[in-house]
């Protein structure tokens, strides 16, 4: 809703009072043991139902301040409608108004209302009588009625409740954001105790009048929160026992005791498992629970579910437990973190609230020194996520009856990126937006909740990761949430539901909007993730009423603050806004200087903002945290006339080379029209920075603009500019402009190892480089081939702070690979270093696999051990022996021994009892591994075996090798030897690429001419041309490359052959050098292997094409008819086995067509229907040139 109509709702609600069927009789007071502050009504009740007759009714429904506001009421019945008919005095209504959604509960006791007021959630139920009732702010329950420990007897390792985790990745279809939102209706069977039904009043009616209120009050939470709507059976009159001494219940004072008896209740009145979804009991206080559940919705356990009524509250009691209890139905666990009295019902998964928490499914108020606030009716992110988890995707997903409805979720919008720091003991903000596609006048509530798992510890001495935030309730302002709460920071406070880390360790929140929609509630949230820095803290010093006193108009005062690390890595703040607060601290919209550099001073001119609570906050300018001076002070009116001085750049990160500039305005402070003169005065700057002022004098009124020119200036650092300002009769001051300069000169990168053209690279290797004096980070990339094309590369890296880098995975044998690195700095990525390249050892493998897997391993008797045989067939001598794979289940990993022995009888011990509670052992073993076995060992990875199997050295291959399982203790299921395999390698040499010739290949500037043969030939004596490959690692500069027309790409290859038969072409395109070049490794298909190499393009006018024989092609062309209308016919006779090109130009030197045909065809056709008449230049093959007329 705007807040224009919000304020006209509520400046208009006095006149809309007397439309209202509720009277105030009492203002807001101090109340009963029950709730604190509230308001006493009086219901016109006959009234009251005849307005709600309607279909659809605009109502003055009372706030708890004493007013009035204006809702819209539906009739939603939570009966099935027969049950309705026969109860017509019992009714529920949807409600929705201008702070959200909620529901009202009418019958012959009175009106029950969960409602949403401008303060948050809030309550209207009767009083001593059906006409007197209470309205107040659901905080305001004083708990006596809960004096028992909110013990719910949840189990969360109860096989038959199953939690689902509070941690997904993913987004939920159900929540997703702008998704359309579907209503989720559950048949609720609903049972009590006799016990129950005197404790309400006794009397059919009296029983479903409190069903009414409660699953209406549950309602107004589930439709709300989580899109889900309970419904109560049409026989449910059947199941209403009104005497404790025939109900079929016995001992129903033990909530635990009554699970396995609510489905005897069901049964015997014969109502079928397939009638309803969930089922659910109602017993009067329990000596042993609050409620209980052991099961789930829409499964065979889904009876076993208990609520206690607490004294006489219906209302209370479903809010604070009943929502509580079915939450769990639907797989919610707690939220909790630690409730000393409870640890063992404590869910590590979800723990994400400190201490006791406060939402729905914490145990507020039951923790004792734990307990970090009153119970709120709303779901912390983790347990909504369970909850919509379970209904949209989950087992509950197939029984709900699905009603589609037009409203779409929100959509939560984040502006930060994760892995940032804050500094340790220092307040920060978190804010945020969402957008809803739903009528505007929807209102979104928020609220930021901590989203971290961490150990069950006491709120006042966190550790690791434990949460340390209370949830806050969802409110219109809840997308910014300080923390703690800027009123706290303000006066000092410390407190245990919100504790800021004083030591590193990670943080992580989320922010989730609600649309409150009446009918079906959407919700989406967003992740923030950072790290809290071992620096810090992060304090104001100065202005400081001790020492400073009032600060006054038109003055430059210095504020200071402690730095403490914040500027460095890796909080990495480097400029900060210093704002000003006038109400002491609470809010901060004034800004005095924004983006000044971190230094921990800063002069500020003081505003014309007079008043005695003041304050100055001084906040990252692109962080979260913040802190403020500690005492308030006053800014008073200035006493004499003096100018003021403003100056629009006050630091900036600058990329070199640049020119920054800031333009400096002065002003007037009690009419002062003195001249200012402003100066860089010569050698404060370092040599190459020049900074100049258009204007040097300045009155007020009048601008000038400073420029400073980095052109010729080269570090990296802090630079200062200092300018000094002074007016006649006045003491001179000076400002400063602060500049991190950071250079781009990259030129000592240069790659180390492994050197260009390594050969015999073997698993793996280390990549080293040089430091790059300007570089912060680096980043590699590692791949098959020089285009490093994304999806090829082999191995990546970003964000290294060190020169060297060791990839996980292994290499290939007798393959070529390619590498490089760029550097990287505050202004970005630098160039690629040149690619370099090594290749890996060439070696030849045979690979043996038993035959006789799988193995069976017993799971109980004493120690065995168990054989798997592989026969080899082949004789050789054992060079290097590896094992790719071996595959062995069995319960525990750590009670199993695998060793290898050979035909001569050598054993080698492969694995050893390792990685404690493993069941499966999934792995290579290979010495030249880079690492021991790593736990666990089912990711197929290699390592080192326990034993060298170098060990094997020498021996014969042949024969049978036998892999042995040898198990100490069986303790667990029995296993079995899946599968492994046996690898022979020996390494073998190729013939290294030879070149015979590599000189410049000629070229006319703007021409073409081939590489020829006589240019550039390498050979080996084991390959054939054809099989000898040039692979392209560098471009020419100036042109480009073809082979039969293509243009070649970096990465592309072509072969020896293609160059002697005349198809590797180059095309000049830029003639303004004389030289061009492109580069290539050479692979042969024997294993051969020539690192980069370079060949040389001159252009020249003087250049030849030799490319070919060109005489017969001269000698026997043909062109006809020349001049032409239409076709243009070519013959010729010459010998080849290639393709030529056939190249139309205008006399301006413009190509008009290009084909490729083959030289053996003799004969082709162009078609010159498009062409203008005038005279062309056809040059067939690039050498033959005809003069071509067109008529």
């Amino acid at each position: 809703m705007p807040r224009g109509l919000l304020l006209f709702f509520t400046l208009l609600v006095g006149s809309l009072s007397a439309q209202s069927a509720f009277r105030f009789t009492a203002n807001p007071k101090a109340a009963t043991e029950v709730v604190g502050t509230y308001a006493a009504l009086s219901l016109d009740q006959p009234l009251f139902r005849t307005q709600l007759a309607a279909k659809r009714q605009t109502l003055e429904l009372p706030l708890p301040d004493g007013t009035f506001g204006t809702f819209t009421v539906e009739n939603s019945p939570v009966f099935a409608p027969e049950l309705a008919a026969r109860y017509p005095r019992i009714g529920s209504y949807r409600v929705d108004g201008p702070w959200g959604a909620g529901r009202i509960a009418i019958s012959h006791k009175g009106v029950d209302a969960l409602l949403r007021g401008p303060e948050g959630t809030y309550a209207i139920q009767p009083g001593e009588t059906a006409d007197k009732h209470l309205v107040f702010y659901t905080r305001e329950y004083a708990g006596e009625e809960f004096n028992l420990p909110l013990n719910c007897g949840y189990d969360p390792a109860d096989p038959l409740s199953a939690p689902g985790t509070g941690r997904s990745s993913a987004k939920l279809s159900g929540k997703r954001a702008g998704a359309p939102r579907e209503l989720r209706q559950y048949d609720l069977a609903l049972t009590n105790t006799g016990e129950f039904a005197q404790q309400v009043g006794g009397t059919k009616e009296d029983v479903l009048a409190a069903f009414n209120t409660a699953v209406s009050t549950i309602n107004a939470i589930f439709e709300r929160e989580v899109g889900v709507r309970m419904n109560l059976l049409p026989l449910s009159e059947q199941l209403i026992y009104l005497n404790p001494d025939t109900d079929p219940f016995v001992d129903t004072d033990e909530g635990t005791g009554l699970l396995d008896q609510v489905i005897n209740a069901f049964q015997d009145n014969n109502i079928p498992a397939t009638a309803y979804d969930l089922g659910h009991i109602f017993t009067s206080s329990c000596v042993d629970v609050g409620g209980v559940v052991s099961g789930l919705a829409c499964s065979g356990s889904k009876t076993r579910g208990v609520t206690c009524l607490q004294g006489k509250n219906i209302a209370r009691t479903a809010e604070r437990v009943m929502a509580h209890e079915i939450a769990h139905q639907f797989t919610v666990s707690h939220s909790w973190n630690n409730c000393p009295s409870s640890q063992a019902q404590r869910a590590g998964n979800t723990a994400f609230e400190p201490g006791s928490g406060t939402t729905i499914m914490s145990y507020a108020g039951a923790c004792g020194d734990q307990n970090v606030g009153s119970p709120d009716p709303y779901y912390h992110v983790a347990s909504l996520e369970q909850f919509i988890t379970y209904t949209r995707e989950g087992g509950a997903a197939g029984c709900a009856t699905v009603i589609e409805t037009d409203n779409v979720s929100p959509e939560v919008i984040l502006d930060y990126e994760d892995g940032f720091y804050i500094p340790k003991g220092t307040p920060f903000r978190l804010t945020g937006t969402a957008t809803d596609a739903n009528d505007p006048q929807e209102q979104l509530t928020y609220n930021w909740e901590e989203y971290d798992l961490g150990p069950a510890v006491d709120i006042t001495d966190p550790k690791g990761s434990a949460p340390l935030f209370r949830s806050v309730a969802p409110a219109a302002d809840g997308f910014t949430r300080y923390f703690p709460r800027v009123d706290r920071v303000a006066n000092g406070i410390s407190a245990s539901d919100e504790v800021l880390p004083d030591y590193a360790r990670p943080l992580t929140f989320r922010l989730t909007a609600r649309d409150n929609n009446p009918v079906v509630g959407g919700v989406d949230w967003a992740t923030v993730r950072f790290q809290v820095a071992d620096v810090g803290a992060f304090t104001v010093n100065e202005p400081d009423l001790a020492d400073d006193g009032a600060w006054r108009v038109g003055e430059y005062r210095e504020v200071t603050w402690n730095v403490a690390g914040t500027d460095a890595a890796p909080v990495k703040a480097s400029s900060v806004d210093i704002l000003l607060s006038g109400d002491g601290g609470l809010t901060f919209d004034q800004v005095l200087v924004a983006n000044v550099a971190n230094t921990g001073s800063a002069f500020v001119t003081v505003p014309d903002t007079l008043g005695t609570a003041m304050r100055v906050i001084v906040a990252a300018a692109d962080n979260v945290f913040y802190n403020m001076n500690a005492q308030d002070f006053s800014i008073a009116p200035a006493e004499e006339a003096t100018y003021i001085l403003d100056y629009s750049l006050h630091y900036a990160n600058v990329c070199l080379p640049e020119t920054v500039t800031s333009t400096f305005t002065v002003g007037s402070v009690l009419d002062f029209t003195g001249p200012v003169l402003l100066e860089v005065a010569d050698g404060s700057l370092p040599e190459g920075v020049v900074a100049t002022f258009a204007e040097t004098q300045l009155i007020p009124g009048q601008s000038t603009t400073l420029t400073i020119d980095l052109s010729g200036f080269n570090s990296t650092g802090r630079l200062t500019i200092p300018v000094s300002v002074t007016s006649p009769g006045r003491e001179s001051s000076r400002r400063e402009i602060v500049l991190d300069v950071v250079a781009n000169d990259f030129s000592d990168l240069q790659l180390g190892q492994p050197a260009e053209g390594t050969e015999g690279i073997g698993l793996t290797a280390d990549f080293k480089w040089t430091a790059a004096a300007n570089a912060e980070t680096y980043e590699i990339q590692i791949a098959p081939t020089p285009a490093f094309a994304a999806g090829t590369l082999f191995a990546s890296a970003q964000d290294l702070t060190r020169t060297t880098f060791t990839p996980e995975e292994f290499f290939s044998p007798n393959q070529v690979y390619f590498w490089r690195v760029r550097p990287v700095n505050s202004c970005g990525a630098g160039p690629w270093t040149e690619t370099a390249s090594f290749h890996t050892v060439s070696s030849q493998c045979d690979t043996y696999t038993g035959t006789d897997t799988p193995v069976a391993l017993p799971g109980s008797g004493g120690a065995f051990t168990r054989e798997s045989k592989l026969f080899v067939d082949r004789r050789g001598t054992i060079n290097d022996l590896n094992l790719p794979n071996v595959h062995i289940n069995y319960q525990f990993a750590s009670k199993v021994t695998v060793s290898l022995t050979s035909p001569a009888g050598t054993t080698v011990t492969l694995y050893a009892e390792k990685c404690f509670s493993t069941n499966s052992i999934n792995l290579g073993f290979d010495d030249d591994a880079p690492e021991a076995v790593a736990c666990p060992p089912d990711d197929k990875r290699v390592f080192q075996p326990l034993d060298a199997l170098a060990a094997f050295a020498g021996e014969d291959t042949f024969g049978d090798w036998v892999l042995s399982v040898a198990v100490s203790e069986t303790n667990g299921a029995a296993g079995q030897i899946v599968a492994w395999s046996v690898e022979f390698c020996a390494d073998v040499s190729a013939p290294t690429p030879e070149t015979l010739v590599n000189t410049p290949t000629e070229v006319q500037p703007l021409g073409r001419n081939a590489v020829l043969r006589a240019e550039l030939e390498i050979v080996t004596d084991a390959d054939a041309p054809a099989a000898t490959l040039y692979q392209l690692t560098r471009l020419p500069a100036r042109g480009h490359l073809e082979i039969g027309g293509t243009v070649l790409r970096l990465g592309d290859t072509f072969t020896q052959a293609d160059i002697n038969d005349g198809r590797l072409v180059y095309e000049n395109r830029d003639s303004s050098l004389a030289t061009d070049q492109f580069g290539f490794v050479v692979t042969t298909e024997s294993g051969g292997y020539l690192p980069v190499t370079y060949h040389d393009l001159l252009l020249t006018e003087d250049a030849v094409n030799p490319t070919r024989e060109t005489a017969p092609l001269d000698a026997s062309l043909a062109v006809y008819p020349n001049p032409t209308r239409g076709a243009l016919h070519l013959r010729w006779s010459a010998p080849g086995n290639r393709d030529m090109s056939l190249d139309l130009y205008d006399l301006s030197g413009r190509r008009l067509l290009r084909r490729w045909v083959p030289l053996a065809t003799g004969a082709a056709t162009l078609d010159t229907d498009d062409l203008l008449p005038g005279v062309y230049l056809l040059v067939v093959d690039g050498t033959v040139y005809r003069r071509i007329m067109r008529q």
